[in-house]
């Protein structure tokens, strides 16, 4: 992000796959991508804050698959996420459908499926007080059309290559084998499958197509939150851009730390709570939204995060909300001398990073608290460090 001229940017998090309600790790993501938009629109920008829904080829249609055949028969599957979507849209759907062929059933399935988990996903995003400005759909993307002319654009641009890595100078249109993009030339360590053997458009191909999407909305910077799991997928996806902006635009990717139990085991991902990891339904009835947001936001990065319903971590983190509301309660200091806010403040800006900000926040306010009084200056700073943590007092 540039401080010095204002530009169109694009912060697209959590895009949960539209299968099942927020978890722990989502709700980590919604609040990371949520204040780096808002430190995006404090420091001057204009911002979109975009969720990507997945609801189209062949995973969202093992999706419906999977909610179709626990409708007809919910008594065989074990009690899992999909389960509980199958349950939530079974009184909605026609019972013609349950007699029909899969060409006629699939695409209403389908529908009520994401139109039920997205529901569900909106209703946490709404208890976090995180907002969205647009949800884009994978399925109203023009994509087969947007990818033979993407190809097309990288031929001419010598960057479509066949299996063996040789430069393809027309794109098919009708793609039957293995094709590569040239992404080494732009940063990347390997080119990137843009289809599989037979010709099947791998997900790597859509994604640029989506993010040509947005190129085409006119945006100057593209941010990506992304799950550090992601981290080899992050530099082709950074080229592509890359080379489909001709360098005019750019994509940069915040890596965030997996989320974890507090147990030394990993949680299943059909049933996070059973393994120890406790649902988003759990945290926010024990911390509130507000000490939940200020937990993901003192997360240090680096380690993974270890989520517990713990008394603990609720006290330091209740005290630390305390501390902060205290600070902007002091007596106001006649004189409001150069202090240590201002190079706090900026240097927590500069850096990007949300934890910096709630470290920056906590030192001012034990400053403050120490020396008994607080500034104009400190006053504003410190509510503005809040503001953009979504803690303002």
């Amino acid at each position: 992000m540039s401080t010095t001229k204002p530009q169109r940017i694009n912060v697209e998090f959590v895009s949960a796959y539209p299968s099942r309600p927020l978890r722990g790790e989502d709700a980590y993501a919604a609040i990371i991508g949520d204040v780096l938009a808002r430190m995006a629109a404090t420091l001057g920008h204009e911002v979109t804050r975009e969720y990507y829904v997945n609801d189209a080829g062949a995973q969202a249609d093992a999706l419906a698959r999977g909610v179709y055949a626990r409708c007809l028969a919910p008594t065989e599957f074990e009690a899992d996420e999909i389960t509980a979507l199958a349950a939530a849209v079974r009184k909605g759907l026609s019972k013609d459908l349950f007699e029909a062929v899969e060409a006629d059933w699939l695409p209403a399935v389908r529908r009520a499926a994401v139109e039920a988990a997205m529901a569900s996903i909106r209703e946490g995003l709404t208890a976090l007080d995180v907002q969205f400005d647009t949800f884009t759909h994978e399925s109203s993307l023009e994509t087969r059309g947007e990818l033979f002319r993407l190809f097309s654009d990288f031929a001419r641009k010598d960057a479509l290559m066949d299996s063996s890595g040789n430069l393809i100078n027309a794109a098919p249109e009708k793609p039957v084998e293995r094709l590569m993009l040239d992404t080494v030339s732009r940063g990347d360590l390997r080119p990137r499958p843009l289809t599989d053997g037979d010709g099947r458009y791998t997900y790597y191909a859509a994604d640029l197509a989506y993010h040509s999407d947005k190129l085409a909305r006119g945006y100057d910077l593209l941010i990506d939150v992304f799950r550090k799991d992601h981290s080899s997928y992050a530099p082709g996806l950074i080229a592509g851009v890359d080379l489909m902006s001709a360098g005019k635009a750019k994509l940069s990717v915040c890596l965030i730390d997996p989320v974890r139990p507090a147990l030394a085991e990993e949680p299943s991902p059909r049933a996070p709570a059973v393994q120890g990891l406790p649902s988003l339904e759990e945290l926010l009835a024990y911390y509130g939204a507000r000490l939940l947001r200020r937990l993901f936001l003192t997360h240090a990065p680096g380690e993974p995060l270890e989520l517990a319903c713990c008394t603990e971590i609720r006290t330091a983190l209740l005290d630390a909300d305390k501390l902060c509301a205290s600070a902007l309660a002091l007596p106001i200091s006649d004189v409001d001398a150069q202090s240590l806010e201002t190079p706090l403040t900026e240097a927590a800006f500069n850096a990007r990073n949300p934890h910096m900000l709630m470290k920056s926040a906590n030192e001012l306010a034990a400053q403050f608290i120490k020396a008994g009084k607080i500034t104009p200056k400190g006053t504003a700073a410190l509510s503005q460090l809040l503001a953009t943590l979504g803690l303002a007092q």
